[in-house]
């Protein structure tokens, strides 16, 4: 008998509702098959593999959402509810204490608990992803989205106890115990310490046996349906959250059931299986992406973005400063080239409001001590009144401006760079290739130089502060749509001059050609959020100085590249800058994007 159903017993409202029953073997009805929201391949059922369904960091992460993101998860699903039902968002409960065991380590029931805070408990306790579990209750009685919930579909929410050949078991009915069992179960399937010959949970629970139908590392002929005339798949397992999947629910979809992705398939396909990674797919990303397992994830973070720069300071550890860098928090193009000037003369950046500076800059500047402040860009960018302040902070003050953003950078090159025979040139009209080539040229002390990137020759500004500098070889960041072949070649074109261009698609993908070409190898890659500068900005001064590289990543996952560079640079560290509020936790656990 196997613990866990294959799929939502429909009620008779659910049935009038859409006209056919949800089965046994998992079928969701096209009423509740939700549109995806992260990748639209999810609902290509060529990217399916039945013996890789989902990674064993995304599965066993217990802490991959707070109960926070799980409210907010609920609400975004199901925003409002029909009246006199109680949607997920909304259900309460009182639980019951758990006592710890092999699978989890114990649950203390309370009164009144909501179904977030429930499910971030259970995973916390049990170790298995509440994705996963938000995926099992959609993909069971399809409670994340359903707006008028039944009392017999909170009962069964996970089909836990309710094998597909009798009905479920009372003593396991209930939100709080099918969420929690479903869970224990899931663990239990993959035999830990303390599971074995001779103790309590060898062959047995609650009357259930057959642990582990299904094992890693072997092929097993898996049913396409109940009825076994319709076949079934010779399927290689590659894990043991495969094998916990196939022993929950232990049919895979058929040809025709992959091909249907989102509806029915034929006669013979079920759907449990195929549902999970579809729904998980579309809500979370890429259940079995890249995940650089040898790496672990930690954050610098504040409330806000001055916040954020001053938990980078302090991880540098050097007081006194013997310089620190000051730049505008709230406009980027005075300081994209501050970063690798800051690692160069010894010193950290940090933000400040144009009118005003943070309480927690000035404690900051006042634990460092610093000899130099260099302000850098003009009055519109730190204002006068703020530069007056900083200036009783440190015994001496300058700042480092020009009358547009390209001359600013020049100038914060020649001041803090006497000589260098590489430059890097990004363009100024954004911020995103500056940012990550500010990390990659503070470790190789150089200089970065902002260009009009849309002009058709470089200008000769430009040309006069790398022969000032001594420049002999120039490192373009970004592809020809942001830095322009025309530039490109009059760069080449000064006698002496290498270029070498290092872009990509878009701008994750030339952060990681950037820092590819800057570290082959880094033990410490810091990841910032590549839609906006402030976090990056002051990230990239500590990563060069460590002569670490620096990633760009969106807010709620990371790329299939920048998670191969974690595990191609041999990245024993992730370090998020920025809050859950700026880079979620799904980066934290490497959810891939695509």
């Amino acid at each position: 008998m196997i613990i866990g159903t294959a799929g939502k017993r429909a009620t008779a409202r659910a049935i009038a509702l859409v006209a056919t029953a949800i089965s046994s073997v998992g079928l969701l009805v096209a009423g509740f098959i939700a549109g995806p929201t992260t990748a639209a391949s999810a609902y290509d059922g060529t990217g399916f593999d039945p013996g890789y369904i989902i990674s064993d960091q995304q599965f066993y992460a217990g802490d991959a959402l707070t109960e926070t993101e799980i409210q907010n998860f609920l609400n975004t699903k199901r925003p409002t509810c029909r009246a006199g039902y109680t949607c997920l968002k909304d259900y309460r409960m009182t639980t019951q204490s758990k006592a710890a065991d092999p699978m989890c380590t114990g649950y203390a029931g309370a009164a009144n608990e909501s179904s977030a805070r429930i499910i971030a408990k259970v995973a916390a306790a049990c170790s298995i992803s509440p994705k996963v579990l938000l995926v099992m209750l959609q993909k069971e009685q399809g409670l994340i989205t359903d707006d008028w919930p039944t009392a017999g579909q909170y009962a069964a929410a996970m089909g836990a106890g309710c094998p597909d050949t009798a009905g479920c078991d009372p003593a396991q009915a209930g939100f709080f115990q099918q969420v929690y069992f479903a869970a224990w179960y899931l663990k239990r399937y993959g035999q830990p310490a303390g599971t074995g010959p001779g103790t309590a949970y060898t062959s047995t629970f609650n009357g259930y046996s057959n642990f582990a139908s299904y094992s890693p590392g072997r092929t097993f002929a898996v049913q396409y349906h109940p009825n076994v005339g319709c076949g079934y798949a010779a399927v290689y397992i590659r894990n043991q959250p495969t094998a916990s999947l196939y022993t929950y629910t232990p049919y895979t979809p058929n040809a025709a059931a992959l091909a249907n992705m989102g509806t029915y398939g034929d006669s013979c396909s079920s759907y449990g299986n195929r549902n999970f990674w579809d729904y998980y797919y579309s809500w979370f990303g890429n259940p079995t992406g890249i995940v650089p397992t040898n790496t672990t994830a930690s954050r610098l973070a504040g409330v806000t973005r001055y916040d954020t720069a001053v938990a980078i300071s302090q991880a540098r550890g050097d007081v006194p400063a013997a310089v620190v860098y000051v730049a505008s928090g709230t406009n980027y193009p005075d300081a994209l080239s501050a970063a690798p000037a800051a690692t160069m003369m010894g010193g950290p950046l940090l933000l400040v409001d144009p009118n005003a500076i943070p309480p927690v800059v000035a404690t900051e500047l006042q634990r460092l001590k610093p000899g130099l402040i260099v302000v850098v860009g003009s009055e519109s960018a730190v204002s006068a009144s703020v530069f007056d302040q900083l200036a009783t902070l440190a015994p001496a003050i300058r700042r480092d401006s020009g009358a547009d953003r390209f001359e600013t950078s020049r100038v914060i090159a020649q001041n803090a760079f006497a000589t260098s025979t590489t430059a890097y040139i990004a363009t100024g009209l954004g911020f995103a290739d500056a940012l990550t080539a500010g990390a990659a040229a503070g470790a190789k002390h150089a200089p970065v130089i902002l260009v009009n990137g849309a002009a058709t020759t470089v200008d000769q500004a430009t040309i006069d502060t790398l022969a000032t500098l001594g420049v002999t070889n120039v490192i373009i960041a970004g592809s020809s749509a942001v830095v322009s072949d025309g530039v490109a070649a009059s760069l080449a074109a000064i006698p002496g001059m290498t270029v070498l261009r290092l872009g990509g698609k878009d701008r994750f993908a030339t952060a990681s050609a950037v820092t590819r070409n800057a570290f082959p190898t880094s033990p410490t890659v810091y990841l910032a959020v590549g839609l906006n500068f402030p976090d990056a900005l002051a990230g990239a001064a500590l990563a060069g100085s460590q002569g670490s590289g620096l990633l760009l990543t969106p807010p709620n996952c990371i790329f299939r590249q920048g998670a191969q560079d974690l595990i191609d640079l041999r990245a024993t560290k992730a370090v998020i800058l920025g809050s859950t509020d700026v880079m979620s936790s799904n980066v934290a656990t490497f959810v891939n994007c695509d």
